[in-house]
């Protein structure tokens, strides 16, 4: 998660243009001369320690793990200690997102209603929290602090629905047996969590069992990493001068954010951004295309934008200080930046082919317009927005 601690927003800026100028870098390498050559680095099978990998899979497999690691942390820290550790203050970005995930999963279904295209109703349901975030980091003192609290809990509901979907759709040739083991392992994290284990050592160590056992039992193995986050010590605010070690969680979140932001996605924008427009493959994947990019544009403003104006109508929830109903609808807009975890369900509900590449497109498409409205639109309400009055207060 990009911070946002920097009064000049540099900090919320750099993570995400890094990670857009590795996408622009990955479509500009994949339609020039050296195009299968890029293809070629990512794909071809390699050797290693006695195991055969593909770049692109040790992105997608191996590093997106510690990805996932840092979401859950985030998830973690903000339920227990954070803006959503409330019930009342995280119903409506809870309601927000689970509109934001059902209208687009409908539009996508609508459009590609059966055969191997129907498997892609989840690319569409996510949010991107460093692009969301970095766009209302453009607009300074024009959007309202609270506004980044809901987008970003928002975003993190998000994240745990398609995990979720990952976890019990996107899932193949399961194996109870292994299984198994995975549920062993988790439950030794657990026991080292009991007793308050201050060293990440034998973590890291269960972390990577935990990987191989869901490996083995045909789940997707980055999900290690959202159990991993959960079994992990965590705490709150360290009380008196002589305060106990802060938890392994804690140290390994706030260690592994700045490597996340940094490197690892933008090696999977590389990865997986790279898109070699075929017109003729393209064509024969309409659906797929219109499904991704209707239910990211569309469907997520209308999802997140009906169902917030409804909780608020409704009074099953209030506005944050200093936030309108302008300012939520420029925030569906924003939602509507699917990029990082989208991309990387398309991986998991396609085969490599036209409906791969035309979901890719979609989500290349629609993202950078979503980003566009949803600062016109933000840059447009700013000016009438409320005084900013408690904001700091509320968002402490």
């Amino acid at each position: 998660m990009a911070s946002t601690d920097d009064p000049k927003g540099r900090r919320a800026l750099a993570g995400p243009l890094l990670l857009f100028l590795a996408a622009l870098a990955a479509l500009i390498t994949a339609n020039s001369p050296y195009g299968r050559a890029f293809h070629a680095f990512w794909h071809d099978p390699r050797a290693l320690a006695g195991l055969t990998l593909t770049a692109h899979g040790f992105v997608d497999k191996a590093l997106m793990t510690v990805f996932f690691l840092v979401v859950g942390l985030t998830l973690k820290r903000e339920l227990l200690h954070g803006a959503l550790r409330h019930p009342r203050a995280m119903f409506l970005p809870l309601a927000a997102a689970l509109g934001g995930m059902l209208l687009p999963a409908i539009i996508y279904h609508v459009l590609n209603p059966t055969g191997p295209a129907a498997a892609g109703f989840g690319v569409p349901m996510s949010t991107d929290a460093a692009f969301a975030a970095g766009a209302l980091a453009l607009l300074g003192r024009r959007a309202p602090r609270n506004l980044l609290i809901f987008l970003l809990a928002l975003a993190i509901v998000d994240d745990v629905g398609a995990i979720l979907v990952i976890a019990f759709y996107y899932t193949s040739h399961f194996r109870p047996a292994a299984l198994l083991w995975a549920v062993l392992v988790t439950v030794a994290l657990i026991v080292m969590n009991r007793r308050a284990v201050h060293g990440p050592a034998v973590f890291v160590v269960l972390g990577g069992a935990l990987w191989l056992a869901l490996w083995r039992a045909g789940i997707d193995p980055p999900l290690s990493g959202v159990v991993l986050a959960a079994a992990l010590p965590s705490g709150g605010h360290a009380h008196g001068a002589e305060a106990a070690p802060r938890p392994v969680g804690d140290r390994l979140e706030r260690r592994l954010s700045p490597y996340v932001s940094f490197v690892i996605l933008p090696l999977f924008a590389l990865a997986n951004a790279g898109l070699a427009f075929h017109p003729a493959d393209l064509t024969r994947a309409t659906p797929v295309l219109a499904g991704v990019f209707l239910g990211l544009l569309l469907g997520k403003f209308a999802g997140v934008g009906l169902v917030s104006w409804l909780a608020v109508r409704l009074r099953w929830a209030h506005l944050p200080t200093g936030v309108t109903l302008r300012h939520v609808q420029g925030a569906a807009w924003l939602s509507g930046i699917g990029f990082t975890m989208a991309l990387f369900v398309n991986g998991l509900a396609f085969a490599s082919g036209p409906d791969r590449a035309a979901g890719k497109l979609g989500i290349l498409l629609a993202s950078p317009l979503a980003a566009v409205l949803g600062i016109a639109w933000l840059w447009r309400s700013g000016s009438r927005r409320p005084p900013d009055r408690g904001e700091d207060a509320a968002a402490a």
